[in-house]
C-alpha cells in the first residue's frame, strides 16, 4: 500500500476549512528507465530590457527532485511555463535549460516545441539519466483553456505526451492553484506522484497550522488588496488565525476603514482602483473581529529625499505612505510575544525604494530573534529574508505565494485535486509493477 499524506480516505484536514487531498509520494517507486514527465514551476523574474533571468530561486528549488530522478536513471522530461501571454516575461525556456544545466552539472537538452511529432521523437530517443526540457507550455493554447480537468486530460497536448511517457510527477506547488493542462490533465491518464518539493511544502504548511503550533500570527502586506482581504476574511471566519497583523496596502485599506487619514494620494489610489467595496469589507471585519486585527501605529513617508516616520495626524496631502514606522515595529514586537508559529505574506513597505525596506527587515529579524517558526509566502519577502540570511532561522520560505494564499483561504488546489483523483490508478499500477518484479 503506497504511503500518502494521510491515512484518512478524506485526505488530511490540517485546520478548520483547510484540507490537503491524498497523493502518492515519490519514494514509493524507483523511476529507473521510466519516461517521467515532471511538472516544475521555474517561472522567474525577467529583466524587461534584456530578457535575462534575474533570480534563479525557483529553478534551484526543484534540484532535489530532478537530481533524485537522474540518480535513479529515469528519463526526465520537464514541463514548465514562464510568464503569461501579453507580458514581457512571456519568453522561451531555452535560457532556463542553460541555467539548469549549470546547476545540475549535466546537459539539459531543450526541445523548442511542447507537443508535436518532434517532441515525441525527442522523448522516445532520450537516454536513461538524461534530462529534456520542453518549451514553455503556455505557448500552447490548450494549456490555459478554460475547461474542466477531465477536458484537459482529453486534450491533444496531454494525450500526445502521455503516449510516450510512463509516469507523471507534479512538483509545482507554486502553480498548484491553476486549473491548467500540464498541472491537472496527466493524473487522469498516467500513474502520478507528488514531487519532493510539493511534498515538503505541504508538510511545512501542515506543521505550522498544527494545533501544537498555536497561538499563531499572520502578517499580511504587499499590494494585492483584493486577494489579501479575501484571505483575511477566510482566516477570521474559520478561526484559523489567533492574531492578524496587517500592513502595506492592505493595512492602509483597513486604516482608512477605521477612519484614519492617509493623504489625498492614497484616497486617489482607492478611487482609481475602485476599492470602495474593499474598504467597506474591511470596516465590517474591524467591527466584528477588531480584537484580533493589529494595524500600524505610524507610517514612513518620503520627504525632502529622505525617509521620515510620522504619526497619522502629521501626514500631508502630498505624502505617499511607503512603509511602517518605528512605533509600529515596536507594537509588532510586543504582539509577537507568546506566538509559536507565523505566516508572512507580502512586505509592509515598498522595498524597491531605498530606505523603505526597513520595516520588512525589522519584522523578519523580530520573528527570527523570538524563535517563532515562520513560513514566508514567496515573493519579495522571501528575497529580503534570503538577503539577510534568515530563512534557515525562520523556518521555511514557500515558493508559492498564490498557491499558499488559495490553500489558506480554504479553496481547493486543482493540481492536488487531480493527484487525488489519480491515487487509485497509481496504487493499482504500483501493485502490478511490484508483482511483475517479484
Amino acid at each position: 500500500m503506497p504511503s500518502q499524506l494521510s491515512d484518512s480516505h478524506d485526505g488530511l484536514h490540517i485546520a478548520p476549512g483547510i484540507r490537503i487531498p491524498r497523493y502518492v509520494i515519490m519514494d514509493e517507486v524507483s523511476f529507473e528507465g521510466l519516461s517521467t514527465l515532471l511538472r516544475v514551476d521555474i517561472n522567474s523574474p525577467i529583466d524587461p530590457d534584456t530578457g535575462k533571468i534575474l533570480d534563479t530561486t525557483r529553478i534551484r528549488s526543484h534540484l532535489p527532485t530532478i537530481e533524485k530522478l537522474v540518480r535513479q536513471n529515469a528519463k526526465v522530461i520537464l514541463l514548465a511555463h514562464q510568464g503569461q501571454k501579453g507580458e514581457k516575461d512571456f519568453i522561451s525556456l531555452r535560457q532556463h535549460a542553460k541555467v539548469l544545466s549549470e546547476m545540475l552539472r549535466t546537459d539539459v537538452q531543450f526541445a523548442d516545441k511542447s507537443r508535436d511529432g518532434y517532441s515525441e521523437d525527442r522523448i522516445r530517443s532520450l537516454g536513461t539519466g538524461q534530462v529534456l526540457m520542453l518549451e514553455n507550455v503556455r505557448f500552447l493554447a490548450e494549456e490555459t483553456a478554460n475547461v474542466s480537468m477531465k477536458a484537459h486530460a482529453e486534450s491533444n497536448f496531454v494525450q500526445c505526451l502521455s503516449r510516450v511517457s510512463d509516469v507523471y510527477i507534479n512538483d509545482a506547488f507554486a502553480a498548484a492553484h491553476r486549473n491548467q493542462a500540464s498541472l491537472v490533465g496527466f493524473p487522469f491518464v498516467l500513474p502520478s506522484f507528488a514531487g519532493l518539493l510539493m511534498s515538503h511544502e505541504l508538510q511545512e504548511i501542515s506543521r505550522a497550522l498544527n494545533s501544537s503550533s498555536r497561538p499563531n500570527v499572520f502578517l499580511i502586506g504587499g499590494g494585492k488588496v483584493r486577494d489579501s482581504i479575501k484571505l483575511v476574511t477566510a482566516l477570521l471566519r474559520s478561526g484559523l488565525a489567533d492574531k492578524l497583523i496587517l500592513y502595506g496596502l492592505v493595512g492602509n485599506v483597513f486604516l482608512r476603514a477605521s477612519g484614519r487619514r492617509l493623504g489625498t494620494k492614497f484616497d486617489g489610489y482607492l478611487r482609481e482602483r475602485k476599492l470602495d467595496a474593499e474598504v467597506s469589507a474591511a470596516r465590517e471585519l474591524l467591527e466584528r473581529y477588531g480584537d484580533k486585527i493589529i494595524l500600524p501605529k505610524d507610517v514612513a513617508v518620503l520627504r525632502d529625499g529622505e525617509r521620515r516616520d510620522v504619526d497619522f495626524a502629521e501626514i500631508m496631502d502630498s505624502d505617499e505612505v511607503l512603509d511602517i514606522g518605528m512605533k509600529t515595529i515596536e507594537t509588532i514586537s510586543n504582539r509577537l510575544e507568546g506566538c509559536k508559529s507565523a505566516f508572512v505574506r507580502g512586505p509592509p513597505g515598498v522595498i524597491e525604494r531605498e530606505g523603505f525596506e526597513l520595516g520588512t527587515e525589522a519584522v523578519l529579524q523580530l520573528l527570527a530573534e523570538k524563535g517563532i517558526f515562520t513560513i514566508i509566502g514567496g515573493g519579495h519577502t522571501r528575497i529580503i529574508a534570503e538577503k539577510l540570511k534568515l530563512v534557515d532561522r525562520l523556518g521555511y520560505a514557500s515558493t508559492g505565494g498564490g498557491a499558499l494564499l488559495t490553500l489558506l483561504s480554504g479553496e481547493s488546489l486543482p493540481a492536488l485535486e487531480a493527484l487525488e483523483l489519480g491515487v487509485e490508478r497509481t496504487m493499482a499500477w504500483l501493485v502490478n509493477r511490484r508483482g511483475s518484479r517479484n
